[in-house]
């Protein structure tokens, strides 16, 4: 991979922390996910500047570049962040069904003791 793909690469990583940073200052984004997204940019960068280990992870997907290599890894998270934040979603909607059945029963419950 050039230094200019390589910098380019790093000036983006970089300004995709400094923008983490800024929503876990505004509280816009937990600890937790920052710290996620924080390890995402470290993997990306030390993927980016370690050649050796860069080479192997072309060879052993079959990639005939490096960039092809990380853009797979990079599709791999991707997917993977869809399928986790799809169950984060799941849980919520399930989560709020019950509250809305739970405030309905109260709802209902306190009509039935006002007609009385």
């Amino acid at each position: 991979m050039s230094l200019h793909a390589r910098l380019i690469i790093t000036a983006v990583a970089l300004a995709n922390g400094l923008f983490v940073l800024e929503l876990l200052r505004k509280r816009k984004l937990t600890e937790s996910y920052s710290l996620l997204w924080l390890l995402v940019i470290a993997a990306i960068l030390f993927a980016t500047w370690m050649e050796r280990f860069l080479l192997s992870v072309t060879r052993f997907f079959g990639a005939i570049v490096p960039v092809s290599a990380l853009t797979l890894l990079s599709l791999v998270f991707i997917r993977m962040m869809l399928i986790f934040f799809s169950m984060k979603i799941s849980k919520l909607e399930w989560k709020i069904k019950e509250l809305a059945q739970q405030v309905a029963l109260r709802e209902a419950g306190k009509a039935v003791g006002e007609d009385r």
